[in-house]
């Protein structure tokens, strides 16, 4: 019977407002690989005002054991009845292009969830492309429910693209 490899040693860091500039780069990184079109002038302000307000979220490093960061996880905080309290949306996990491939995806993921239980939220909920199988079997192997009775909708109140 084969095992599986070890996941790579990472460790998330909760980011504060001196890697703002650092963050900002992997997040246009992130949205130039998913096709987002954000002003980057709106992308700063959303992370300053996300690091400033941690009641809100969390944008949580991921890096390697010599601290380089090898990407990022956002979380924003909200309340779910259903869930039975204090619940967060992964808004977006992504690893530079460099280091995918390495498992090191799999492992952030898991230290989010973990992130998460210590942190005492009840759920975490998160969006993914309908056809991105890859994304979709992680998250499904990570315990994450298919939940396609229903269906994520948006308004948008701020048009943060123009911005």
């Amino acid at each position: 019977m084969a095992t599986s490899a070890a996941p790579p040693p990472i460790e998330l860091i909760e980011a504060g407002p001196e890697q703002a500039a650092e963050i900002d780069h992997l997040v246009a990184a992130f949205h130039q690989h998913e096709g987002v079109d954000v002003a980057a002038r709106a992308r700063r302000a959303s992370i300053d005002s996300l690091l400033a307000m941690p009641a809100q979220g969390r944008i949580l490093l991921v890096q390697t054991p010599d601290t380089v960061t090898v990407g990022y996880a956002v979380l924003a905080f909200g309340f779910s009845l259903e869930f039975g309290g204090r619940d967060a949306f992964l808004d977006e996990l992504f690893i530079a292009e460099a280091f995918r491939g390495q498992g090191i995806g799999r492992a952030a993921l898991a230290a989010v969830c973990a992130w998460a239980r210590h942190e005492g939220l009840c759920a975490l909920h998160l969006e993914v492309e309908r056809d991105n199988t890859a994304a979709k079997t992680l998250y499904t192997e990570t315990g994450f429910e298919d939940r396609s009775h229903y269906n994520l909708m948006s308004l948008h109140i701020a048009n943060v693209r123009e911005r």
